[in-house]
Protein backbone atom coordinates (compact mmCIF):
# COMPACT_ATOMS: atom_id res chain seq x y z
CA UNK A 1 0.00 0.00 0.00
CA UNK A 2 1.13 3.33 -0.97
CA UNK A 3 0.64 6.13 1.39
CA UNK A 4 1.02 9.82 1.91
CA UNK A 5 1.86 11.30 5.32
CA UNK A 6 1.36 15.18 5.82
CA UNK A 7 2.43 17.49 8.91
CA UNK A 8 0.47 20.20 7.67
CA UNK A 9 1.57 24.33 8.60
CA UNK A 10 1.36 27.80 6.96
CA UNK A 11 4.96 27.86 6.72
CA UNK A 12 6.09 24.86 5.89
CA UNK A 13 3.85 21.67 5.05
CA UNK A 14 5.47 18.11 4.93
CA UNK A 15 4.67 15.43 3.15
CA UNK A 16 6.32 12.15 3.06
CA UNK A 17 5.04 8.96 0.58
CA UNK A 18 5.97 5.24 1.82
CA UNK A 19 5.21 2.06 0.42
CA UNK A 20 4.64 -0.93 2.46
CA UNK A 21 5.69 -4.17 1.24
CA UNK A 22 3.78 -7.43 1.90
CA UNK A 23 6.48 -8.90 4.59
CA UNK A 24 5.79 -5.36 6.37
CA UNK A 25 8.55 -3.63 6.26
CA UNK A 26 8.72 0.36 5.03
CA UNK A 27 10.36 1.97 1.82
CA UNK A 28 10.70 5.38 1.40
CA UNK A 29 9.31 6.62 -2.37
CA UNK A 30 9.56 10.65 -1.92
CA UNK A 31 9.60 13.08 1.02
CA UNK A 32 9.99 16.93 1.16
CA UNK A 33 7.93 20.60 1.85
CA UNK A 34 5.25 22.76 0.45
CA UNK A 35 6.30 26.00 1.18
CA UNK A 36 5.43 29.48 1.63
CA UNK A 37 6.25 32.94 2.52
CA UNK A 38 5.13 34.86 4.97
CA UNK A 39 4.96 38.16 2.79
CA UNK A 40 2.30 36.11 1.09
CA UNK A 41 -1.37 37.19 1.59
CA UNK A 42 -2.92 33.95 3.57
CA UNK A 43 -4.92 33.22 1.14
CA UNK A 44 -1.98 32.81 -1.37
CA UNK A 45 -0.72 30.79 0.85
CA UNK A 46 -3.34 28.29 1.28
CA UNK A 47 -3.28 28.50 -2.70
CA UNK A 48 -0.16 27.04 -2.85
CA UNK A 49 -0.42 24.42 0.14
CA UNK A 50 -3.48 23.25 -1.74
CA UNK A 51 -1.56 23.39 -5.42
CA UNK A 52 1.54 21.79 -3.49
CA UNK A 53 -0.27 18.92 -1.79
CA UNK A 54 -2.53 18.38 -5.50
CA UNK A 55 0.55 17.75 -7.31
CA UNK A 56 2.61 15.49 -4.74
CA UNK A 57 -0.82 13.31 -4.84
CA UNK A 58 -1.29 13.25 -8.98
CA UNK A 59 2.67 12.18 -8.94
CA UNK A 60 2.68 9.47 -6.36
CA UNK A 61 -1.01 8.25 -6.77
CA UNK A 62 -1.25 7.03 -2.91
CA UNK A 63 -3.98 5.04 -1.58
CA UNK A 64 -4.32 6.28 1.59
CA UNK A 65 -3.14 9.50 3.49
CA UNK A 66 -2.61 10.83 7.20
CA UNK A 67 -2.38 14.14 8.36
CA UNK A 68 -1.55 14.98 11.90
CA UNK A 69 -4.42 16.17 13.69
CA UNK A 70 -4.64 19.98 14.96
CA UNK A 71 -2.48 20.37 18.26
CA UNK A 72 -3.76 23.21 20.26
CA UNK A 73 -1.72 24.57 23.02
CA UNK A 74 -1.13 28.40 23.33
CA UNK A 75 -1.41 30.46 20.40
CA UNK A 76 -5.04 30.70 18.91
CA UNK A 77 -3.78 32.71 16.01
CA UNK A 78 -1.53 29.77 14.87
CA UNK A 79 -4.25 27.40 15.54
CA UNK A 80 -6.65 28.77 13.44
CA UNK A 81 -3.94 29.47 10.69
CA UNK A 82 -2.71 25.73 10.57
CA UNK A 83 -6.62 24.84 10.84
CA UNK A 84 -7.14 26.43 7.63
CA UNK A 85 -4.19 24.80 6.18
CA UNK A 86 -5.62 21.82 7.14
CA UNK A 87 -8.64 22.84 5.61
CA UNK A 88 -7.20 23.13 2.30
CA UNK A 89 -4.79 20.06 2.62
CA UNK A 90 -8.34 18.20 3.25
CA UNK A 91 -9.77 19.53 -0.08
CA UNK A 92 -6.91 19.07 -2.34
CA UNK A 93 -7.52 15.40 -0.59
CA UNK A 94 -11.08 15.12 -1.11
CA UNK A 95 -10.47 16.14 -4.95
CA UNK A 96 -8.25 13.58 -5.80
CA UNK A 97 -11.21 10.85 -3.98
CA UNK A 98 -8.91 9.28 -1.15
CA UNK A 99 -9.73 8.41 2.21
CA UNK A 100 -7.37 10.69 4.88
CA UNK A 101 -6.89 9.45 8.64
CA UNK A 102 -6.20 11.78 11.41
CA UNK A 103 -3.46 11.31 14.05
CA UNK A 104 -2.45 13.52 17.06
CA UNK A 105 0.79 13.75 17.73
CA UNK A 106 1.08 10.99 20.45
CA UNK A 107 -0.71 8.26 18.40
CA UNK A 108 2.58 9.13 16.02
CA UNK A 109 4.65 8.66 19.00
CA UNK A 110 3.81 5.69 20.24
CA UNK A 111 3.79 3.86 17.20
CA UNK A 112 6.48 5.13 15.64
CA UNK A 113 8.94 6.06 18.52
CA UNK A 114 7.67 3.20 21.05
CA UNK A 115 6.21 5.84 23.56
CA UNK A 116 3.67 8.58 23.36
CA UNK A 117 5.96 10.65 25.25
CA UNK A 118 9.27 10.57 22.86
CA UNK A 119 10.43 13.77 21.81
CA UNK A 120 11.17 15.30 18.56
CA UNK A 121 14.67 14.35 18.71
CA UNK A 122 14.03 10.07 19.00
CA UNK A 123 11.44 10.57 16.55
CA UNK A 124 13.69 12.82 13.87
CA UNK A 125 16.40 9.90 14.84
CA UNK A 126 14.15 7.31 14.20
CA UNK A 127 12.87 8.28 10.81
CA UNK A 128 16.40 9.24 9.58
CA UNK A 129 17.95 5.60 10.89
CA UNK A 130 15.17 3.60 9.16
CA UNK A 131 15.63 5.13 5.73
CA UNK A 132 18.77 6.05 6.11
CA UNK A 133 18.17 9.59 5.44
CA UNK A 134 21.44 11.84 5.49
CA UNK A 135 20.46 15.85 6.30
CA UNK A 136 23.36 18.00 4.94
CA UNK A 137 25.29 19.33 7.64
CA UNK A 138 24.88 23.50 8.59
CA UNK A 139 22.56 24.05 6.04
CA UNK A 140 18.90 24.63 7.55
CA UNK A 141 16.31 21.65 5.52
CA UNK A 142 13.48 22.13 8.24
CA UNK A 143 13.87 17.97 7.68
CA UNK A 144 11.58 18.47 10.83
CA UNK A 145 8.19 18.53 9.26
CA UNK A 146 9.23 16.15 6.51
CA UNK A 147 10.30 13.28 9.11
CA UNK A 148 6.95 14.09 11.27
CA UNK A 149 5.46 13.47 7.61
CA UNK A 150 6.88 10.24 6.96
CA UNK A 151 6.49 9.31 10.68
CA UNK A 152 2.44 9.81 9.74
CA UNK A 153 2.69 7.67 7.50
CA UNK A 154 4.21 4.52 9.39
CA UNK A 155 1.64 5.40 12.15
CA UNK A 156 -1.00 4.96 9.66
CA UNK A 157 0.76 1.95 7.98
CA UNK A 158 1.29 0.68 11.68
CA UNK A 159 -1.91 1.09 12.76
CA UNK A 160 -3.84 -0.55 9.72
CA UNK A 161 -1.77 -3.84 10.63
CA UNK A 162 -2.32 -4.15 13.97
CA UNK A 163 -5.92 -6.07 14.63
CA UNK A 164 -7.82 -4.89 18.08
CA UNK A 165 -7.38 -7.50 20.78
CA UNK A 166 -11.11 -9.64 21.37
Amino acid sequence: MKILGIDPGTATTGYGVIETSEDGKFVMLDYGLVSTTKDLPHGKRLELIFNGITEVIQKHQPEEVAIERLFFATNALTAIAVGQAIGVIKLAIHYQKLPVFDYAPMQVKLYVGGSGKADKKVMKATIKKMFKIREKKGHKTHFDDSADALALAICHARKATIKPKK
